[in-house]
């Protein structure tokens, strides 16, 4: 007898990954690859990022289903700069392949990237629109969103947001303006029970996100568990399924 195929149940959009501060393609790379195994996408391209800034796509990122691995050469590169290369990507998306949506799942530094992004690009109709972002574990409001420091930042919040708002959280809340009405979020929050933290950043620097944004546009999870470390929560099979939920709603 013959196995009865599984039913594709493919994301109507092209999903980017994004990876974070020191990653590299095994940073997303099992998550894409249960993606794939759970028929909701293919590994249609890979699109990577010189240090100096030049783009290559290997494959066809409008194919239906698929699903982006994005990789910086550059892998510590400052936030602005990786800003200036996600414009750059989804510029070249718009151009060459005739993308006018897509969705992106970032994680850590990149996920507080594609949010600078959205608040210097989101408005720009030459750009496809991110019409939804997952983020994992994101500092949205560390003092170096990027470096892992010996100490877990702490950012105690109030009714109106953080107690002490870092540079560059208040830049994000200045230029909030920018994203797009249509963009929705899903705050992915990883919590191992001792610390009030994933381990390298606190629930308070993540949840920080749903201060900026409309409540009608965002969404937060917080993860529990040994699988709720930040290096950990892309490799988390509770967040996959929760991911595939976001994605598939209107």
């Amino acid at each position: 007898m013959h196995k009865k195929k599984a039913k594709k149940n493919f994301f109507k959009k092209p999903v980017l990954f994004i990876h974070g501060y020191a990653g590299n393609r095994f940073s997303f790379g099992l998550m894409i690859r249960r993606f794939e195994k759970k028929n909701w996408g293919l590994k249609a391209a890979v699109i990577k990022v010189s240090a100096d800034g030049k783009i290559k796509v290997q494959g066809n990122p409008a194919i239906k289903g698929a699903l982006v691995q994005v990789l910086f050469e550059d892998n510590r590169a400052a936030l602005d700069e990786q800003v200036t290369w996600l414009k750059d990507i989804l510029k070249k998306l718009a151009e060459d392949y005739a993308l006018k949506d897509v969705v992106v799942v970032a994680h850590s530094m990149g996920a507080v990237s594609v949010l600078n992004y959205l608040t210097r690009y989101g408005d720009k109709k030459a750009l496809p629109l991110v019409s939804k972002l997952v983020t994992l574990g994101a500092p949205y409001n560390d003092v170096e969103p990027g470096k892992t420091a010996k100490k877990i930042e702490r950012s105690p919040l109030s009714a109106q947001g953080p107690l002490y708002p870092s540079a560059g959280y208040q830049r994000l809340k200045r230029w909030r303006m920018k994203i797009s009405p249509q963009t929705k979020f899903l705050n992915i929050i990883g919590d191992t029970g001792v610390g009030q933290s994933d381990g390298a950043v606190s629930i308070s620097s993540a949840r920080s996100l749903r201060y900026l944004l409309d409540k009608r546009v965002y969404n937060e999870i917080i993860v529990t568990g040994k699988k709720a470390t930040h290096r950990r929560l892309h490799e988390n099979h509770v967040v996959d399924l929760k991911i595939k939920k976001f994605l598939s709603q209107k």
